[in-house]
């Protein structure tokens, strides 16, 4: 998975309270991973009280969630695939990837860390697309993210099913092996934090440094075709795929 879509998925997950309005964000991103060049690019967030869409405007990889029918994509244009899960794999998934967990021990844990080891802490005020943000500064092992959150900017989006979303994106990191369970917390520290993180910047593992900055925020209504499937596209079940990988680790 590309590092600007990592952002994206860890820059999504934060809860909002249910909002009549559409709400569409695009975002300013640059990236840098190990032995990889700099990349600068474009994505756009789409939200609904239905479905959602993180669209990667240079890297051609788009992140679908339909709450309705409990499904997550991602959306390969390149490849010309699709890879779904079914918010229930992805649960059923991540219980797996508990299990499995050996605590960061060994090898390991120098790489990564140990997701144990967590620390959030309260940062700065700061204007970010011209809204208040609050800063937040998050350590998960070796794996930083600061992150500057408007508290009053609210998604359109039921927070029960918004819920299962979280645990689903988390699922999704674990084909990312020993990663999947620093993630996993990361993600959990995110959704408790209040608001929508219009600035993030993630680094300190892998030699992994991404960056995201809202430039532009609407909430005018947004077209149903915006958040359709492409047509002609292999389509892969990935929750299928997740369950076989950990049943093997």
């Amino acid at each position: 998975m590309k590092a600007g879509m990592v952002i994206a998925l860890a820059g999504a997950l934060v809860f909002g309270r249910l909002s009549a309005a559409d709400l569409s964000i695009t975002f300013s991103s640059k990236s840098k991973v190990m032995m990889g060049s700099a990349r600068s690019g474009t994505e756009i967030h789409y939200y609904s009280a239905t479905r959602q869409l993180t669209k990667g405007v240079d890297s051609g990889q788009d992140q679908l969630v339909d709450y309705q029918q409990g499904i997550s994509y991602l959306i390969d244009h390149k490849k010309k695939t699709i890879q779904k899960i079914t918010f229930d794999d992805a649960a059923a998934a991540l219980d797996s990837l508990n299990q499995a967990s050996g605590g960061g021990k060994g090898v390991m844990a120098s790489l990564f860390g140990d997701p144990k080891d967590c620390k959030v802490e309260k940062t700065g005020v700061e204007q970010v697309a011209g809204r208040t943000c609050q800063g937040w500064h998050i350590t998960v092992g070796k794996l930083v993210m600061d992150l500057s959150a408007d508290p009053t900017l609210k998604l359109p989006i039921q927070d029960a099913a918004y819920a299962r979303m979280v645990r689903t994106r988390a699922a999704q990191f674990a084909k990312a092996g020993p990663m999947g369970a620093t993630y996993k917390r990361l993600f959990e520290e995110m959704a408790k934090i209040k608001g929508i993180p219009l600035k993030t910047h993630m680094s300190g593992m892998m030699g992994m440094d991404v960056a995201t900055e809202a430039v532009k925020i609407e909430t005018a209504a947004i077209p149903a075709t915006t958040f359709n499937l492409p047509d002609g596209y292999k389509m892969e079940d990935l929750g299928k795929k997740l369950q076989q990988q950990l049943a093997k680790q």
